[in-house]
């Protein structure tokens, strides 16, 4: 199957584009009452698509394992579509593909997502990735950092894939329970596939990990978990999910229709077959035979949780991030019941 890795060389121009495009639309001046919700989209029948050929964008780890799956196992054939991954470095940049058309998903940190609805991009969420989970992503650092606790990063450097990440705003959140001030926390974005090398040469002082990152800098460089970002009192919160432009899916409501229910099936499958999910960890994130052994997945979730879902909104105004309460339960599209 072809994959398009926007930050391969071959196609370094185009995730350069993409990014500043992200940095533009996403930093807009102002903030709007919020792109328009989904009550006024159609219903489409999953089982005559419009478009057949989509890309679905997302960063290279196992969050967007549902869109390699579905094509994977033959389940996007069975709605006539043929799903192309695209690889990108940041959420902002897989937003951003969306936004342009150049792909017809992504999938995204609903933080992220929430900034730019408020920003009036006509954006819905049309499928749950997955929810937080302990053991699959932690903030880490080396023995010789200093830090143990939440409570030892005021004056540190932590890197965060994104600085809107649910990553950021949990270590945020958790500051502020100790009536420590997140300001004093030094913040910057690297992909994960740096995470090892920057806090080997010190450029962080701690840093978010998942899947080949979290277990190279454990098993080799001796890092231990600072927090788990999915256990208490984030457990079962919806971490990140895929979304679609409104004006894709008012153009082609049954392409859209037929993409919700083969990425919430390829999500239940990747729950139920973990030969599946391993040949995932194996040919594309190119993991070895002890690193997948001791992977532990993501709670990947078929459904979309509403209740969940608002919990992002909640803590995004409770952090200081929103001036205003928001229902994001009116963004989502519901996944089709004729599946």
């Amino acid at each position: 199957m072809r994959t398009t890795v926007l930050q391969a060389a071959s196609s370094r121009a185009a995730s350069t584009a993409l990014a500043a495009a992200g940095v533009a639309l996403l930093t807009l001046t102002g903030c709007g009452s919020g792109g328009g919700t989904t009550a006024d989209l159609e219903a489409g029948d999953p089982h005559a698509p419009e478009v057949t050929e989509v890309s679905v964008a997302g960063i290279m780890g196992p969050g967007p394992a549902a869109a390699w799956a579905a094509q994977e196992s033959g389940i996007a054939a069975e709605y006539g579509l043929t799903i192309e991954p695209m690889w990108v470095d940041s959420s902002a940049i897989s937003t951003t593909a969306v936004v342009s058309g150049e792909a017809a998903a992504s999938i995204a940190s609903y933080f992220g997502v929430i900034d730019a609805i408020n920003q009036n991009l006509p954006l819905s969420i049309v499928a749950e990735a997955y929810a937080s989970s302990p053991d699959a992503a932690m903030l880490i650092a080396l023995p010789d950092s200093g830090i143990e606790s939440v409570a030892d990063l005021p004056g540190k450097t932590v890197n965060v894939l994104s600085l809107n990440s649910s990553h950021a705003v949990k270590i945020k959140d958790q500051l502020m329970e100790l009536g420590l001030d997140p300001e004093s926390v030094n913040f910057v974005e690297l992909p994960y596939g740096e995470v090892p090398a920057a806090l080997e040469q010190g450029t962080v002082d701690a840093s978010s990990a998942v899947g080949t990152a979290l277990q190279t800098s454990v098993d080799e460089l001796g890092a231990h978990v600072v927090f788990d970002y999915g256990d208490e009192p984030y457990l079962g919160m919806a971490e990140s999910g895929f979304i679609m432009s409104n004006d894709f899916i008012s153009q082609n409501p049954n392409t859209t229709a037929a993409l919700q229910c083969a990425l919430s099936r390829a999500t239940q499958e990747l729950i139920d077959n973990r030969d599946l999910y391993e040949q995932f960890l194996s040919e594309v994130l190119g993991m070895g035979p002890e690193a997948i052994a001791a992977d532990v997945p993501v709670d990947y979730e078929p459904t979309l949780r509403l209740d969940e879902l608002q919990r992002n909104a909640d803590l995004y105004y409770e952090t200081g991030y929103l001036d205003s309460e928001m229902d994001l339960t009116q963004y989502a599209l519901p996944i089709p019941d004729d599946c």
